[in-house]
């Protein structure tokens, strides 16, 4: 069997604090990397993830939904800091174990959110 990827943007230009649930279900391997404004500085990015049921992002009540999420990494200031170019990180979940991943900045950092991209990518062997 072939292997494939497919990415999915969470967080990007003029996007909420939360993002939607990507399926994460189907892949061996995960990265999420984040970029943030230089002129704004890298903030916190929590990673929160969810094992419910269903195949439609739908089936999670929204970005609004905090039941049956979990936070399984917190992305820091201070460890974005350390990227190159400045505010970068890329993480990886091997295996990932979870089925559904999202991206959350805090609400009150909101315009900051505006400001970063965070991208899941998946990849199956």
């Amino acid at each position: 069997m072939a292997g494939y990827s497919q990415r999915f943007v969470a967080i990007g230009s003029g996007s909420t604090a939360t993002s939607n649930a990507w399926f994460a279900g189907d892949f061996r391997l995960l990265t999420v990397s984040v970029a943030s404004s230089a002129s704004l500085g890298p903030n916190n990015v929590a990673i929160q993830a969810s094992n419910a049921d269903g195949l439609q992002a739908g089936d999670l009540g929204g970005p609004s939904q905090t039941t049956g999420w979990s936070n399984i990494t917190l992305i820091t200031a201070a460890q974005m800091a350390l990227g190159v170019p400045f505010g970068t990180a890329v993480y990886t979940f091997d295996p990932p174990g979870y089925r559904w991943v999202r991206s959350f900045v805090s609400p009150t950092l909101q315009s900051v959110a505006s400001a970063m991209t965070v991208i899941f990518n998946g990849v199956r062997f």
